[in-house]
């Protein structure tokens, strides 16, 4: 802890230090010049452009983004929904039961069937 506490002080004086160097060191003429500089470059005025236009780009495609749903009244109709399966039996192995769920798997939607493999190829139930 020591250590970190060290680092964390130099690392604060360090950057007292320099912005205090930089700041003596630079006169505000070069400062102005190097401003100056940088606004006839057209390569980076290009650079500036291109990075404007893709900020407005990526700011049109977030507004397309669909709006956070506020009006929550269908999910408040689930709630009115209740499975009762209390007089239910739970009893798998009961002949009622079982020729109720081959029924309901009978009943189910059925996935395309354009295999065209055989029927040899296929394992038995």
């Amino acid at each position: 802890m020591k250590k970190f506490a060290s680092f964390v002080l130099g690392a604060i004086a360090g950057c007292a230090a320099g912005f205090i160097a930089g700041s003596l060191l630079v006169s505000d003429e070069q400062v102005d010049d190097v401003k100056n500089k940088l606004k006839d470059n057209d390569k980076l005025q290009d650079l500036k452009k291109k990075y404007d236009n893709g900020t407005e780009i990526v700011k049109n495609q977030l507004a397309s983004f669909p709006k956070n749903v506020e009006d929550d009244s269908e999910l408040k109709d689930f709630d009115d929904i209740v499975i009762d399966d209390s007089d239910k039996d739970d009893d798998v192995a009961d002949k009622d039961n079982a020729e109720e769920s081959v029924d309901d798997l009978n009943n189910a939607e059925t996935e395309d069937t354009t295999d065209t493999s055989s029927d040899a190829d296929k394992p038995e139930a």
